[in-house]
């Protein structure tokens, strides 16, 4: 890496921004690009933070991450709150000056960030919902890694229908969701359902208008669409949830081209080019535990599990450990009155019985023996 030069920017809240960061810098002994790597390792950043990411924080005329800038400060012995107000400010300038930038002659077809509503797309949660540790842990990591990576972090997570692909990814969103204060952006792509799914462009369409760009004012060839999408999205921190995936194609023109964004598909195909040529890291969703489906169960009708838990781990076996189909005949108990466990019929085909394993790697359950349905 090259020298950390301070970036030539005009006067005003950004200028000041850089002048205290090199300042705090110059104040520790002005510590290298390798050794400030060395500094920000931990535990769930084993090597650091990546030395281009580092080296763009002090260089680059565009802000950095805020991840990344306050553990920078943390390290340099800055103090984090004056420099995280520092930040802000300087964001806002930034994302100011942007907007001010569009060459039309028009009105812009956006409104000033501090002027645009954020975004809350995500659909509500699914309770009761247990288990699924492991998987929401290696999101966890991925989520953290994101953080440090000088390129956007897109995430797949695959299973077959029923397996809780949707609830595990909506539920994970508004556990983080937090962690992406520009807001979070959904869609369904309707690859599991009947019908026509939505295009591209519809779905193009609606991200821009939630981010405040005006529907008259969109360019008409899709690719100049994506183009505007990604512009917009562009030095923003935020989660796109793309839902029931069936085709790479649907899922290319939604992805933003800029770090600090995170995209998590979910889909019941591989989408092997979505990992090998956009970067993708795949996990797989198998069957809940066999304690995680009585727990779900319990969730759902409460006492009688305990009254009668040999049925209820049998219910769960013949469900396949699949979380839609105990729902279905949690439901069906429900409905019908009645207080067996063993006496709903299931929905769909007979099941064969699922031995649960974990992934080597990512530490994700995977069935051996659920065939995929759908």
């Amino acid at each position: 890496m090259g020298r950390l030069t301070r970036p030539l920017v005009p006067a005003g809240p950004l200028a000041d921004f850089y002048d205290r960061l090199h300042a705090l810098h110059l104040a520790a002994g002005q510590p290298s690009v390798r050794r400030l790597q060395q500094l920000t390792r931990a535990e769930r950043r084993p090597r650091g933070i990546n030395p281009t990411s580092i080296h763009a924080v002090f260089t680059r005329p565009r802000l950095a991450r805020w991840e990344v800038v306050g553990e920078i400060v943390r390290v340099l012995g800055g103090d984090v709150e004056e420099f995280a107000t520092l930040w802000r400010r300087a964001n806002r300038c930034q994302s100011h000056d942007d907007s001010l930038a569009d060459p039309a002659p028009h009105a812009r077809p956006w409104a000033p960030a501090d002027a645009t509503p954020v975004p809350r797309e995500l659909p509500p949660d699914v309770l009761p919902f247990t288990g699924r540790g492991p998987v929401r842990a290696a999101l966890d990591g991925l989520l953290a890694e994101g953080a440090t990576r000088a390129a956007m972090m897109t995430v797949l997570l695959t299973g077959s229908t029923g397996i809780g692909k949707s609830a595990l990814a909506v539920h994970w969103a508004h556990r983080v969701a937090d962690r992406f204060p520009d807001g979070q952006l959904y869609a369904d792509l309707r690859g599991e359902s009947p019908g026509q799914p939505p295009t591209p462009v519809e779905v193009l369409t609606a991200f821009l208008d939630a981010l405040g760009v005006a529907t008259a004012d969109l360019p008409a060839s899709p690719a100049a669409l994506a183009a505007r999408y990604r512009t917009r999205m562009s030095g923003r921190r935020m989660l796109v949830l793309l839902d029931n995936a069936s085709t790479v194609g649907q899922v290319r023109p939604l992805l933003p081209g800029s770090p600090g964004c995170l995209v998590l598909v979910t889909s019941r195909d591989g989408l092997a080019e979505l990992v090998v040529r956009h970067g993708a890291r795949r996990l797989e969703l198998g069957p809940l535990s066999a304690e995680a489906g009585v727990e779900l169960l319990r969730g759902l009708i409460g006492d009688r599990v305990d009254a009668d838990p040999e049925s209820a781990y049998d219910l769960v076996r013949r469900c396949g450990g699949r979380p839609l189909a105990l729902r279905v005949a949690a439901e069906r108990m429900t409905a019908h009155r009645t207080t067996a466990l063993a006496t709903p019929a299931l929905p769909g085909p007979p099941l064969a019985p699922v031995r649960v394993v974990d992934h080597p790697r990512l530490c994700v359950q995977r069935s051996t023996a659920l065939a995929d349905s759908g």
